[in-house]
Parts: structure tokens; C-alpha cells; sequence
């Protein structure tokens, strides 16, 4: 284990020490992490006006909004668009000669990626909650409990990242399987609306399906959203979701693995 995280510690550094190269394409990665939950910030804003929508005010909404900002950066899965073309051109053939897993760098590259990004996130972060202003309706438990259910959604999005890029191993079209998750993501996942405000049929398929807890449920938890049993049983999904992802991934990756023929090296 030892040797693994020194490996993994490396791989890490020549990320970041990469990534710092390309200052103004990661620019606008950041800035698009930024757009997107403003728009859905102002429109929410604008339709609760000085009303509310099933318990959320505009104040709510903001919140909601600046802190989906931040974790929907961390919790992005990136893998498809990283491994998965490593795959399908053939170049996954070195790292396999490596005496660590492949899929450490890519965890690397994961966590540098965001690293990078969210330095240029926090300052703007921060300026839109100095200007906005809104109340924070939680309190130190639930800044607490945000911790780990934001590192399960993490490695719950960084599972079925994972496990779409391994469709590489069967098909050179594995993006096109990762828009259904990415559609998941945006319709029950708490992008486009909090799962709260969602119809009731709709909101209880949210809450059975995993897009929320590598998403949205973090957010919920630290607003102070969820009454205790809500938070046991969404930390058990996620628990559930983490565990099933773990299996798929194991048995995917030895499978994808066998086929595995470097066309294109």
C-alpha cells in the first residue's frame, strides 16, 4: 500500500505540474462549472420571486445553487473523456506494464483536474456569496455530515465514470452510453431543480436511482434539507450504490480487461 500511494502521490504531481500548463483552457473549464448553476440560480430565483416551492424560498435557492456550484465540480467524473480514449486508441498498453494499477492515475488525474479548477473556482465562489448574500439555513452537525456524503458522491461518480469509459473495452462509442448518465444527472441528480421540488413520482424515482447521491444529496445535507431518517437512509443508498458500483467495476474491468487488444498502439 505503501508503494501504491507514493506511486499515486508522483502520478499526482506531474498532473498538476501538466495541468498549470494549460492555464487558459482550464480557465474555461472552470468558468462553464460556474455558468451552469448560475443560470439555474436566476431562473429559480426569479420563479419563487417572494413565495415558496415546496419549502424552498429564494434564499434557498441561492444557497442551494452556490454550494451545487462547488460540488458538482468535485464530484464530476471525468474518466470517459480521460481513460476512455486510452482504450479505444490503444494507448492503455503501457500503463498495464506499470507496478500499479492503471486506474490510479487515472484517479490522479482526476483529483488534479479538480485541484486546478478549484482554485480558480473559490474566488468566484466566494464574490457571488458576498454579493448574493444568502442565509445559510444549516448549522455544525450538518457541516459535519456534508463532509462524508460529499466523499462518498465523489467516489460514487467516480465508479460509473469508470465503469462507462470500460465500455471501451466493447465499443468505440461509449460517450454516447455516458449521456444517459449525464441526462440522469441533469434530471434527477438535483441539477436542474433540487430532488425536493421534483413531482412526487418523479421525486421518489430520484431518490431509488443513484444520480442523486453522486450529486445532489451532499448539497441537501449540509442546507439542513433531510430530518434524520432522510439522512440515514440517503447515506445507506449511498452506501448501497457505492458497494454495487465497486462489484461492477471489478467484474467489468476484468472482463474488458481479456478483450482488451491495443488496436491502434
Amino acid at each position: 500500500m505503501r508503494q501504491i500511494l507514493v506511486g499515486f502521490a508522483a502520478f499526482t504531481r506531474s498532473e498538476l505540474a501538466n495541468l498549470f500548463q494549460y492555464r487558459a483552457m482550464m480557465f474555461l473549464y472552470a468558468l462553464w462549472d460556474v455558468i451552469n448553476p448560475i443560470i439555474y440560480l436566476i431562473v429559480w430565483s426569479l420563479v419563487a420571486g417572494e413565495r415558496q416551492i415546496s419549502g424552498f424560498s429564494r434564499d434557498d435557492f441561492v444557497m442551494y445553487y452556490l454550494v451545487f456550484m462547488v460540488v458538482s465540480h468535485l464530484a464530476l467524473a471525468i474518466e470517459v473523456y480521460t481513460f476512455g480514449p486510452l482504450i479505444e486508441r490503444g494507448q492503455l498498453s503501457p500503463r498495464l506494464l506499470r507496478p500499479i494499477h492503471p486506474w490510479w492515475h487515472a484517479a490522479a488525474v482526476n483529483i488534479s483536474y479538480k485541484v486546478v479548477n478549484l482554485i480558480m473556482l473559490i474566488p468566484v465562489w466566494i464574490g457571488l456569496f458576498l454579493v448574493l448574500r444568502p442565509a445559510f439555513p444549516g448549522d455544525w452537525m450538518t457541516v459535519a455530515l456534508f463532509v462524508p456524503a460529499l466523499a462518498a458522491a465523489v467516489v460514487l461518480s467516480f465508479l460509473v465514470g469508470s465503469l462507462f469509459a470500460m465500455l471501451a473495452f466493447w465499443t468505440t462509442r461509449s460517450f454516447s452510453f455516458w449521456q444517459i448518465w449525464t441526462s440522469l444527472l441533469f434530471l434527477l441528480g438535483g441539477q436542474v431543480a433540487p430532488v425536493a421540488v421534483l413531482p412526487g413520482f418523479v421525486r421518489d424515482v430520484a431518490v431509488a436511482l443513484p444520480a442523486r447521491y453522486a450529486l445532489g444529496f451532499p448539497v441537501e445535507v449540509v442546507l439542513g434539507q433531510l430530518d434524520a431518517g432522510e439522512l440515514v437512509m440517503g447515506f445507506a443508498m449511498q452506501a448501497g450504490w457505492i458497494a454495487l458500483a465497486a462489484l461492477a467495476f471489478a467484474f467489468v474491468w476484468r472482463s474488458g480487461i481479456k478483450r482488451y487488444s491495443a488496436v491502434g498502439a
